[in-house]
């Protein structure tokens, strides 16, 4: 059903990679795919207790807190609508999870290329960007802010155990989110949750669609979707991003426009011509098949 923002979200099972292509990555639709990481092994046999058994005593910080992931886990595990534990939780898998990776390949193939790790882009550029990651939270737990990924990367958000109810806004909205301006894939409004519309009296208009994400299924949200999330119970979610040609104009001016900001126009410029030249060469890598393995970690 269309909610506030007027579009439908779908649920695609077996969706062929042409129809994703043509149906939902080029015209920037959000969807669900209910298969899209069924061949994973972590799959079926994610659970708290699953992570308690193998991972229990890998120590952790979170929010400033150092925590075992078993005391992690209880700590989620008994809190309440009312009283949520610390979230997000989350961890870059090839750093504090590394076994993990194994377990959660072969990447998608709706998510490739992906070209964040090509070694003609300069690295530094995702210096920020955790690539893989996993979310854990408990009941109540809220995303802090209302954002899009940073550089107008692709998300891709699988749900692994529990429901989780992601808010969603179509681009073009901007005049309504109060973007903070010097982190513009960023709102500035506080407790965005529940906000107070005296403060924030244009977020009153901005129209946007809840849906509910449930274990076993991904989330893609296309570059530029403003989007935020609670945890409705436990949850474990892992969660990667995505640069391809489809999103490479967008990217090349997020990244140009940063620079700017930082003070650095000449740079910026540089860097942007450079980027524009290069985005060619990176398709035609890509029409032979060139950098769309299905194995993480290979940019």
């Amino acid at each position: 059903m269309p909610g506030r923002s007027g579009f439908t979200l779908e649920r695609r099972t077996g969706l062929r990679l042409e129809e994703f292509i043509a149906s939902y990555r080029n015209p920037r639709r959000p969807v669900i795919l209910t298969d899209a990481a069924a061949t994973w092994p972590l799959y079926n046999k994610c659970s708290p207790d699953y992570f308690r058994d193998h991972y229990g005593q890998r120590k952790l910080r979170v929010h400033g807190q150092d925590y075992t992931l078993a005391a992690l886990i209880d700590l989620l595990q008994t809190s309440t609508l009312d009283q949520p534990g610390p979230y997000p939780c989350k961890f870059e898998l090839t750093r504090d999870f590394p076994e993990l990776v194994a377990e959660v390949t072969p990447r998608p193939p709706h998510s490739l290329p992906d070209r964040q790790r090509n070694p003609l882009l300069p690295q530094r550029l995702f210096g920020h960007v955790n690539n893989l990651e996993i979310f854990f939270g408990g009941p109540g737990g809220e995303f802090p802010y209302l954002h899009y990924d940073v550089m107008r990367l692709h998300a891709w958000i699988t749900q692994l155990h529990g429901d989780k109810e992601f808010t969603l806004y179509t681009p073009g909205q901007e005049h309504l989110l109060y973007i903070n301006p010097d982190i513009p894939w960023q709102s500035s409004i506080e407790d965005h949750h529940h906000p107070d519309y005296g403060r924030y009296p244009l977020f009153r208009q901005a129209k946007s669609q809840k849906v509910v994400v449930h274990a076993g299924e991904t989330l893609f949200l296309p570059c530029g979707w403003w989007h935020t999330a609670r945890s409705l119970g436990m949850t474990i979610s892992i969660a990667f991003d995505q640069l391809g040609s489809d999103n490479w104009g967008a990217f090349v001016g997020d990244v140009r426009d940063e620079r700017r900001r930082l003070g650095h126009p000449g740079k910026a410029a540089l860097l942007a011509t450079y980027l524009h030249l290069i985005g060619p060469v990176l398709g035609v890598a890509e029409h032979f098949g060139v950098n769309q393995t299905p194995h993480w970690g290979a940019r």
